[in-house]
């Protein structure tokens, strides 16, 4: 059986173009500096701009962020106590209009 991943999707609203810019480099300094015991824990992540934006079936989300995490607890500790993750969050929090999070298992 292959291990399963624990996947976090994260749809944002975010009206201003510069701030969709702002907050895909933000993603990268997440990338960069996310650490769990000393060590990089996040398998991959990756932040883009929705490209049907514009559809009526986008519903006005503008952004879109995937993290995989090898573990439950893994994603547990982004979404609690991860450092970079509390910044992200807190730097996108006055640009973003609305928000949706999931998260589901996968072998991919």
């Amino acid at each position: 059986m292959a291990p399963k991943y624990v996947k976090r999707v994260s749809l944002f609203k975010v009206p201003k173009e510069e701030d969709i810019d702002a907050i895909i480099a933000e993603y990268a300094v997440l990338r960069a500096t996310a650490q769990k015991d000393g060590a990089p824990y996040i398998i991959s992540n990756e932040a883009t701009r929705v490209t049907n934006s514009s559809e009526e079936r986008a519903q006005g989300f503008t952004l879109v962020a995937v993290t995989t995490f090898k573990s439950r607890e893994d994603f547990e500790y982004y979404d609690k106590q991860c450092e970079a993750h509390a910044k992200i969050r807190s730097f996108i929090a006055t640009r973003r209009t609305g928000v949706a999070t999931i998260q589901y298992e996968s072998e991919l």
